[in-house]
């Protein structure tokens, strides 16, 4: 099995803003851990999922309905700069949605982020990480993340990538527009090929 190439785009930084006024952080549970809050929606897919992938690893948070709360959505796009839902906080920080999620949580930054153990200095860069492992769960969380993966075999090469928020949201492999909920599928298929030796795979650099 062979890995060629990595890519050299860094992950989303850390958003840090002030709590809006009329919401307060609870007292986290235990000393020297900080507070997980999550602003989503109740039916929304990536809310949910975000919501579930958290009680699996059995964390605590606090659960931010929004669904109707106008203002906070407004406080959120003004202070994070987008209006997509889920929003993870750590304490004041904002960490994105689901995929950051996933992959702070993949090699456990996401766990020394809630000790304060992370810094500016020294900090693991998950993305990398991802990249670097190469198996089905970190090639759909970059996909789903907006990286590209390049396959090639013998003398054709192709691109394959994931467009979560087109309606209807697609993964593109082998040329082909798929139904993302394919996308756990392929990545599995990707890497089969990869250990049978039939492909060599990289993921694109930022031009």
């Amino acid at each position: 099995m062979r890995f060629w190439g990595f890519g050299k785009k860094q992950p989303p930084e850390p958003v840090h803003v002030p709590l809006p006024p009329h919401r307060e952080v609870p007292p986290s549970a235990a000393p020297g851990v900080m507070t997980i809050a999550v602003y989503s929606t109740s039916d929304g897919a990536r809310c949910r999922q975000v919501r579930g992938l958290l009680e699996k690893r059995g964390y605590d948070y606090q659960d931010i309905r929004i669904d109707e709360d106008l203002s906070m959505r407004s406080w959120l796009q003004r202070t994070t700069g987008d209006a997509a839902l889920p929003k993870i906080f750590v304490g004041s920080t904002c960490y994105g949605g689901f995929e950051d999620l996933q992959t702070l949580m993949f090699d456990g930054t996401f766990d020394r982020i809630l000790r304060g153990e992370t810094g500016q200095e020294g900090t693991v860069d998950p993305l990398a990480e991802l990249k670097e492992d190469m198996t089905a769960v970190s090639i759909q969380a970059l996909l789903r993340k907006g990286e590209i993966l390049i396959i090639k075999e013998g003398d054709m090469e192709m691109e394959a990538w994931a467009e979560p928020l087109a309606n209807p949201p697609l993964v593109y492999y082998e040329g082909t527009p798929r139904p993302l909920d394919e996308l756990e599928t392929i990545a599995q298929e990707i890497v089969l090929r990869i250990e049978a030796g039939g492909i060599e795979v990289s993921w694109k650099e930022d031009d």
